[in-house]
């Protein structure tokens, strides 16, 4: 089915209701595992078509906010999304109070039965209102990103748009432009310190109410870390911060170098090389036309994934105003298809994010046959395994997109890749000081923002920006506002993918039936689980920086690594 075929209808929630409650009454008479999984697929069946419709509506909204009808709609499952977690909680209490461990655990793996108790912990029906009140600050905010009206070069911009500027090969454009960019955010400063002090609030309310010292427990039980804790996390943080760092200084030093300048800005963060923007050598149709190329070469299973996504419309990638900032993949269950949302601005960012998105998209297309919804979507963690990794396979076509400079994408690539493990280690201190401490004001959780800047990239130079030495970049960082505890995800699937970078280096057929397998199991296998099935080292085991960085040395810099 095309996207475009694909109609919106608002559930009803008493007839939804109605439905699953006498399945699950059927559940709990069955006299075999038969009988009560024939009702869990049906259960399901109305499950997927709810969230289906659920992801249509908010799909909707990111690629038009001002659309008042589709807004209605967004505005509905913030309010009614939490009702619907009742029945799932029905649902879960059914599966771990069955006499059938043995079966489901057979059937739908011993990672489901797990998920299925950390959901029962993340949720009681005395939170309901509090999670209506956090759904729609998540939307407030998403509206203040897509409000953005940035008048540069003679003409209105979304944030998005602003990206080519601030990219420029030409220092003072930077400059300018980087100011204009962050004027937006000043502009509204009390906005997002309004919308983010009370979700702080209503998130510590809601861990105090299910129980919780505060909302940090919370936080890994909503992001189902099964396998591993705070303390591992703590661990892997001062590993990043005693080993990446120096590797990133020599990044630095070897930009420095390249683009004649003494001392970087901010504004030098993004850009590699002198005279190249990183603009791709291909329009929006010979991008697609590229991508589809390079997915046909790769493997006949991506090939037919890609032009699945294609001729059925499941992408919407062109910037446009009133669209909704950034990118992300997400699944609409009841046809099977994931979708792609981006926001193309002839920059590096288009292939970047087209690759990254597509991992999510193919992974979902490779398990589409899993019909259990906690399962057919990993959890993030292992979800951007399969994201970050696409976008080191994919390295062997970047000719396609940048021509005679693919080699300075991939080295600009590396680079971005080197300076985000840092920066997500900021972002995750930050929240776990923030949700620790929800009584800071927000002058003290900027302050906090900024120390930690100091800490993780203490070669940050904001030249001046008053607003932004005062410690208000996160703004933008959407993941902060509406997906809190998320971001070390990344770090943690960056050191497994650069791990994939490696290996395809030696045997590239091997790595990629590897990289397949594991997205052949979706959800079905936790973070460690995965981890082991794609022969990776995990994160947390003592000396898995040590190689990577030693790979990446030699790779880049052209030194050999000194412990």
């Amino acid at each position: 089915m095309k996207f475009s075929e694909y109609k919106y209808e608002r559930p009803s929630f008493d007839d939804i209701n109605k439905k699953i409650v006498s399945l699950i009454d059927e559940m709990k008479k069955s006299n075999d595992f038969e009988e009560f999984d024939k009702n869990i697929v049906e259960i399901n069946k109305i499950r997927n078509h709810v969230e289906s419709m659920k992801t249509l509506a908010s799909l909707k909204y990111s690629i038009n906010t001002r659309d008042e009808s589709i807004a209605l709609e967004n505005k509905y499952w913030d309010e009614h999304g939490p009702e619907y977690k009742k029945i799932d909680k029905l649902f879960y209490e059914t599966i771990v109070n069955s006499s059938f461990e043995k079966e489901i655990e057979q059937k739908y793996g011993k990672h489901f039965y797990k998920l299925v108790e950390f959901s029962l912990k993340e949720f009681s029906e005395d939170i309901v209102e509090e999670l209506k009140i956090e759904n729609k600050l998540c939307s407030e905010y998403t509206k203040l990103l897509a409000s953005a009206k940035i008048l540069y070069d003679g003409k209105y911009n979304n944030l998005s748009q602003m990206n080519k500027y601030m990219l420029s090969d030409n220092r003072e454009e930077r400059r300018k432009s980087s100011e204009q960019f962050y004027n937006y955010f000043e502009s509204i400063e009390d906005k997002f310190d309004s919308v983010f002090d009370e979700l702080v609030k209503v998130r510590d309310r809601i861990a105090k109410k299910l129980g919780y010292d505060n909302f940090v427990e919370l936080g890994y039980i909503r992001m189902k870390r099964t396998e591993y804790n705070e303390s591992d996390v703590v661990k892997f943080r001062d590993e990043v911060r005693k080993k990446w760092i120096p590797l990133v200084y020599e990044f630095n030093n070897q930009k420095k170098k390249r683009l004649g300048i003494d001392e970087l800005k901010y504004y030098d963060d993004d850009v590699e090389y002198p005279g190249w923007n990183m603009e791709p050598e291909t329009d929006y149709d010979e991008t697609i036309e590229a991508a589809s190329k390079m997915y046909h070469e790769l493997s006949k299973e991506t090939g037919e994934f890609f032009d699945f996504m294609v001729e059925n419309g499941f992408m919407d990638l062109e910037t446009k105003e009133s669209k909704g900032f950034g990118g992300y993949c997400t699944y609409i269950p009841e046809i099977k298809a994931p979708f792609i949302f981006s926001n193309f601005n002839k920059t590096f960012d288009d292939v970047d994010t087209l690759t990254h998105e597509a991992g999510h998209a193919f992974q979902l297309y490779m398990s589409r046959d899993i019909d259990m919804p906690e399962i057919n979507f990993p959890t993030l963690d292992c979800c951007e395994i399969h994201s970050m990794s696409m976008e080191l396979l994919t390295w062997p076509w970047m000719k396609l997109f940048f021509k005679d400079n693919d080699e300075k994408f991939k080295r600009t690539h590396m680079a971005t890749i080197v300076r985000l493990i840092p920066y997500c280690m900021i972002v995750d201190e930050f929240q776990h000081i923030i949700y620790k401490n929800p009584e800071l004001t927000p002058l003290e959780r900027k302050s906090e923002w900024r120390r930690l800047e100091k800490v993780y990239t203490p070669w940050k130079n904001y030249d001046g920006n008053d607003f932004l030495e005062k410690g208000c970049w996160w703004f933008k960082q959407g993941h902060i506002f509406k997906n809190p505890f998320y971001y070390i995800d990344y770090a943690l699937a960056e050191v497994c993918a650069l791990q994939i970078w490696t290996n395809m280096q030696n045997d590239y057929e091997v790595t990629l039936d590897s990289y397949m397998e594991i997205c052949k199991d979706a959800g079905k296998r936790s973070f460690i689980e995965t981890v082991e099935k794609g022969n990776l080292k995990s994160p947390f085991e003592k000396g898995c920086l040590d190689n990577i960085i030693e790979k990446i040395y030699t790779w880049s810099i052209g030194k050999v690594y000194i412990k």
